[in-house]
């Protein structure tokens, strides 16, 4: 006579309840795993603009250049490096004439002007393809989500968020620091760059 046994209540309410365990886990590890991920993705877009960023403004400050816009109602003191703290939405936060010598006729090297705005909280590069034609409409966007954009420029020991200083005599010459601070919802970006602007013109 076969003597036939099956599981008891008990043993199939562990094994469900192991079951049950074993499935919180996972669900528990795929969330901390997509979250983890969506985190990282997340830091390395905002290291790849920073650097980006970092190497179009180094560029740009290498190549600054002493040469006036022509004067217009706007600028009727006309300076080749503004910066300007104090911008609205959508206004130039830093804007300046750069030279280089690979563009251009002739090997004479091509003159633009360049601006830095900051507008629904993405920081945009701008530039003219001559020195006293307008802005291109589509401008680059280089830092999105940023909360707080900060510039100052060193001259003299000294300090500025503001240049040139309101006197027309210190329009002909340009600082030699830069200083950028950057806030994000989770951290600072700070540095500190040269501007080895050109003297070829008075």
């Amino acid at each position: 006579m076969t003597n036939l046994k099956g599981y008891t209540l008990v043993e199939v309410l562990i094994v469900m309840s192991l079951f049950s365990l074993i499935s919180l886990l996972s669900l528990s590890f795929l969330n901390t795993s997509v979250s983890s991920s969506i985190g990282i993705t997340s830091k390395s877009k905002l290291l790849n603009q920073l650097s980006v960023f970092s190497e179009v403004l180094e560029d740009d400050l290498f190549h600054v250049a002493k040469q006036f816009p022509r004067s217009d109602e706007t600028n009727q003191f006309p300076s080749f490096f503004k910066l300007n703290n104090n911008f609205q939405e959508g206004e130039a936060i830093l804007e300046f004439v750069r030279s280089s010598s690979s563009d251009g006729i002739d090997e004479l090297g091509a003159i633009n002007k360049v601006m830095y705005k900051v507008e629904d909280n993405i920081l945009y590069r701008n530039f003219s393809p001559y020195l006293n034609a307008p802005y291109e409409k589509q401008a680059l966007a280089l830092i999105s989500d940023l909360e707080e954009l900060e510039i100052k420029v060193l001259f003299d020991r000294n300090e500025y968020l503001t240049w040139p200083p309101f006197n027309e005599a210190d329009l002909k010459i340009y600082p030699t620091l830069m200083e950028i601070n950057i806030k994000f919802s989770d951290g600072n970006f700070e540095k500190i760059l040269f501007i080895s602007g050109d003297d070829f013109v008075g």
